[in-house]
């Protein structure tokens, strides 16, 4: 039998060495042959011959106190090359270390599989560590990066994006409805960025705002997170100040206009598209 799935136009062992490599990616720990084949539904002597070849190529290692298999180095060479060339990354992270500097934790995404995808964290110096590791997915509805991104959006996108059903609820602040959201959506448009109030985790607030390419387009989103300890609104204003300004420095050094950088957010939302 062809390894090519029939009318797709994809290889299926190819495509199965990539779930693995996903799985692996996003699991807390290493996996054995038998866990990685039942949880990808696949027959054990495949995933065997997958796995054995991933590692051969160094996409994989095995631990020697288990056995079982984890990420190689060879994916972090591939993954640092992706940052090397990314453009976006050169224009973000010393931003992102000017917040950390301020003692606020920095944060790098982008819109993928109508979630955001973090590409970058730089830790602050502060008690509280808030961490997401590169490739973790978070909310849209809940989070200061994801609504500040839905906000670039025109309403029917929004709505087609995120369904008419209650959203998830994550903590006793989190907007569930889309009328809620919608209503904060307009506030985000007329500021330029975003708040999130404890919605998606307990004791944090986070600012969030878009980075524009030499287009205007919206192509990312910076955001900042600092424990809610003894803030107050002065606090919560200087943070969200900080993170917008750190999206529009880094718009600056990808060329972004004048124009989309300092317009008003409700004619962006009706130009601009996120991809």
């Amino acid at each position: 039998m062809s390894s090519t799935a029939v009318g797709s136009g994809e290889n299926q062992s190819v495509t199965r060495a990539i779930d693995i490599l996903n799985l692996l990616a996003a699991s807390s720990e290493p996996l054995g042959v038998r866990e990685v084949a039942r949880r990808l539904d696949l027959a054990p002597s495949n995933v065997q011959r997958l796995i054995k070849t991933l590692t051969k190529a160094g996409f994989l290692e095995q631990t020697e106190a288990t056995m079982r298999y984890k990420i190689g180095y060879r994916a972090f060479q591939v993954g640092s090359v992706y940052v090397g060339q990314n453009s976006l990354y050169t224009a973000v992270m010393p931003e992102l270390y000017t917040l950390a500097s301020h003692h606020i934790t920095g944060f790098l995404g982008v819109l993928r599989d109508r979630s955001v995808v973090y590409l970058a964290t730089v830790q602050s110096e502060g008690p509280v560590a808030i961490t997401h590791r590169p490739g973790s997915q978070t909310h849209l509805h809940s989070t200061a990066m994801g609504k500040a991104l839905l906000a670039e959006m025109d309403d029917g996108d929004i709505r087609a994006m995120l369904g008419a059903g209650p959203l998830p609820r994550f903590t006793p602040r989190t907007k569930v409805t889309l009328q809620q959201l919608m209503k904060e959506i307009e506030t985000i448009r007329r500021l330029g960025y975003a708040t999130s109030e404890e919605e998606n985790r307990q004791g944090f607030f986070s600012a969030g705002a878009v980075v524009r390419d030499a287009s205007g387009r919206a192509i990312a989103v910076v955001s900042g997170a600092v424990p809610t300890g003894t803030l107050n609104v002065k606090d919560r204003a200087t943070i969200a100040r900080q993170v917008l300004d750190a999206a529009q420095n880094a718009s600056r050094k990808l060329g972004a206009p004048s124009s989309a950088i300092h317009g008003t957010s409700a004619r962006r939302a009706a130009t601009a598209k996120v991809r």
